[in-house]
């Protein structure tokens, strides 16, 4: 059990649904399944051991993760942000 649907049944009432670690398209499926039914708080939850990364992690100094891996994601390619340069699309 690696993936946990949660909802709720009926107020004060919980229900759950366990999925195995390569299931995740079905788990996701269930849940908007839950959601259409009706169903109040509908959240998944995972502990898969394949994650990309390990748990902890969570600094990057000169571009390396802690184990020395190097780390070249970043946002810049996503927008110019709040100085956008002119010709942009200017939030329209």
């Amino acid at each position: 059990m690696s993936i946990v649907v949660y909802w709720q049944e009926a107020p004060g009432v919980a229900a759950m649904q366990a999925f195995g670690p390569h299931e995740l398209a079905p788990a996701l499926q269930f849940c908007e399944a839950r959601r259409k039914a009706g169903k109040r708080h509908v959240s998944l939850s995972t502990e898969l051991a394949e994650s990309v990364g390990r748990p902890g992690v969570n600094t990057v100094e000169a571009r390396l993760l802690p184990d020395g891996t190097p780390y070249d994601w970043t946002k810049t390619h996503r927008g110019a942000g709040p100085d956008m340069p002119v010709g942009g699309n200017g939030g329209a």
